[in-house]
C-alpha cells in the first residue's frame, strides 16, 4: 500500500502487506493529516477488494459521504455497512452483545463500568456483576433466546422476568447456575412465599442496568434493539465488508465512549474467531482496522488485539493526537501499543513531551561534533630599573581542531514540531526512517454528483426467537418499576 511520497526525491513509499499486518501507529495533532492518511489507505483497501473497519471518534458526515463515494467508485456499494447510533436513518442495525460466549459478552457489558483495579470493594461488586451477567447470557443461550440491551435491563429489575427465563431454560448446567445465582437473593416471607430481593440484585450490578438502558432506548435503541442485526463483525471480516462506525462523541460523550468500547470488544471476539479459521479462509488482502481518535474509546484490554491480530491477517492502525491519550487509559496500554506496532507515522506534534517520546521511538544515530579553536598572544617587556634600552617583545599564536563522536536524535523534537500539514516522519521496524508527503485523495465533482447521496444496504431480517421482554413490559414490570426503568 502507498503511504506517501519521499519529500526529497518524490519516489513512492510502499508498505508491504507483511509489514501492514505487524500494525501501525499514527500520532499527530488535530488537522495535520492523520485522517488524510487514513483515507489514502482505506481508498487503496477498497479498490484492492479488501475489507476494513473504520471507527471514527469525530462523527463527521463528510467522512460517511467520502467512504460511500470510495465504495461506489470501486463498484462496491453493496459491501458498505454503517453503524451510526447518532442518526438511525443512516445506519444499519447492530447488536454488539448478541454474539460470543457468555464470558466474552459479559466483558463487553462490564466495559461500561470504570476500572476498579485500585478499589478492592468496588472490584468485588464488579466481579459479582460479571458473574451475574455471564450467568444470564449462558441461560439465554441455552434457552435459544436472542436478547438485546433492553431485555437485559428488564431482567435485572424484574423477578417475574427472571422467573420466566428460569422456566424457559431446559435442565442443564446453565439452569443450575442460574438457580444458584438467584438463590443468593431469594427470601421467604411469613406466609412462606419466596421472592427475589431486586434491590440487592441491582446493588450487586452497580448501575449496569441503567447504562444498558441507555443503549436500549432513544436513537441508540433504534439501531441496537434487534435480534437479527445487519452488522456481524465476524461475518464482515470473512466477507471483506467495509464497516464504518460513527461515534457521537461530541453530543453524547459518555455514551459514545462506552459504545466504542463495546464495538472494540466485539471486534476483539471476531478477531479471535478469525484466528481459528484455516489459513485459506483468512482475509486477503489483510483486513484493515483504522481507529481514529482511539484514545477516547478504548480500554486497557484493547492491547491484547495487537498480539492476536497478525495471525488472523488483520492490521490494526490506531491514530491519536498525543501519546498521553493512551497513557491516560493506562501506562501499560501505551507501552504495549507502541511496542507491538511495526510502522509508526508521526505528523506535526503539539507538545514537547510527545515530541520527545516520538524522537526516542525514531531513535538515535552517531554523529561527529567538530570544534575549531584559535589562540593569539603578544607581550612587550622592559627593565624599568635599568637606564639601558634593554627590553623584550614576543608574539604567539595557535589553532586546534577537536572531533567528538556522540549520539543525537535522527529527527529532533524541533523538527517534529515544525512539520507542515501533510508531512510525516515514517519509521519501519525502528530502523528505516523516511520523510514523506501524504497525497490527498479526492473524488471528482462530476463523479460525486453522479454517485449522489449516501445509500445504505438493508437486508430482510431472518427469523430469530427472542426473549422480547420490552414488548411485554406491562406483564413483567409494575408501574413503579416502569418509572424506575433506566435508573442506576
Amino acid at each position: 500500500m502507498l503511504v506517501g511520497y519521499l519529500a526529497d526525491t518524490g519516489k513512492p513509499l510502499i508498505l508491504p502487506y507483511e509489514d501492514l499486518m505487524r500494525h501501525g501507529f499514527i500520532v499527530g495533532q488535530s488537522g495535520v493529516g492523520k485522517t488524510v492518511l487514513g483515507r489514502l489507505l482505506m481508498f487503496q483497501q477498497i479498490i484492492n477488494g479488501g475489507g476494513l473497519v473504520f471507527i471514527d471518534g469525530k462523527l463527521n458526515i463528510e467522512e460517511l459521504e467520502t467512504i460511500h463515494a470510495y465504495c461506489a467508485w470501486a463498484g462496491r456499494s453493496h459491501d458498505l455497512l454503517v453503524i451510526n447510533p447518532g442518526e438511525p436513518d443512516l445506519s444499519n442495525t447492530y447488536n454488539p452483545i448478541l454474539y460470543g460466549d457468555p464470558d466474552e459478552v459479559a466483558a463487553r457489558v462490564l466495559s461500561l463500568i470504570p476500572s476498579t483495579e485500585n478499589n478492592p470493594g468496588a472490584d468485588h461488586y464488579k466481579q459479582s456483576a460479571n458473574q451475574g451477567v455471564a450467568t444470564l447470557i449462558a441461560a439465554l443461550s441455552r434457552a435459544k433466546l436472542s436478547y438485546n440491551f433492553i431485555d437485559l435491563t428488564i431482567l435485572l429489575m424484574s423477578q417475574k422476568a427472571l422467573a420466566y427465563l428460569e422456566n424457559r431454560v431446559p435442565s442443564s448446567p446453565e439452569k443450575t447456575n442460574l438457580k444458584l445465582f438467584l438463590d443468593q437473593y431469594r427470601s421467604v416471607n411469613k406466609e412462606g412465599v419466596s421472592s427475589i430481593d431486586i434491590k440487592r440484585l441491582k446493588e450487586t450490578f452497580g448501575g449496569v442496568g441503567g447504562r444498558m438502558f441507555m443503549f436500549g432506548t432513544g436513537k441508540f435503541g433504534q439501531v441496537m434493539n434487534t435480534y437479527t442485526p445487519e452488522v456481524n463483525l465476524f461475518e464482515a471480516i470473512k466477507g471483506n465488508k467495509i464497516v464504518y462506525v460513527m461515534l457521537p462523541t461530541m453530543g453524547k460523550d459518555v455514551a459514545a465512549q462506552n459504545f466504542g468500547k463495546m464495538v472494540v470488544g466485539d471486534l476483539r471476539t471476531a478477531i479471535s474467531w478469525v484466528q481459528r479459521l484455516p489459513e485459506t479462509a483468512k482475509p486477503w488482502p489483510p483486513y484493515l482496522c483504522f481507529f481514529d481518535e482511539a484514545g477516547s474509546y478504548v480500554n486497557a484490554s484493547w492491547s491484547r488485539m495487537f498480539e492476536q491480530a497478525r495471525s488472523a491477517h488483520i492490521c490494526l492502525l490506531p491514530a491519536v493526537q498525543t501519546l498521553a491519550n493512551l497513557e491516560a487509559v493506562s501506562p501499560e496500554l501505551k507501552e504495549m501499543v507502541v511496542g507491538n506496532t511495526w510502522t509508526k507515522m508521526f505528523f506535526k506534534l503539539g507538545t514537547q513531551e510527545t515530541a520527545e517520546g516520538a524522537a526516542d521511538l525514531i531513535g538515535l544515530e552517531k554523529a561527529v561534533t567538530r570544534s575549531l579553536s584559535a589562540t593569539d598572544s603578544q607581550s612587550d617587556s622592559t627593565n624599568r630599573a635599568n637606564a639601558s634600552p634593554d627590553g623584550g617583545v614576543s608574539q604567539g599564536g595557535g589553532s586546534a581542531i577537536q572531533e567528538r563522536e556522540e549520539e543525537v536524535y535522527k529527527v529532533s523534537t524541533d523538527d517534529l514540531k515544525a512539520l507542515d500539514k501533510g508531512e510525516a516522519i515514517v519509521t519501519f521496524g525502528g530502523s528505516s526512517v523516511y520523510h514523506v508527503r501524504i497525497p490527498m485523495i479526492r473524488i471528482p465533482e462530476a463523479a460525486a454528483a453522479e454517485i449522489g447521496a449516501v445509500k445504505l444496504n438493508h437486508y430482510r431480517p431472518r427469523f430469530a426467537s427472542g426473549i422480547d421482554l420490552f414488548r411485554r413490559t406491562d406483564q413483567y414490570l409494575s408501574g413503579t418499576e416502569r418509572q424506575d426503568l433506566g435508573k442506576d
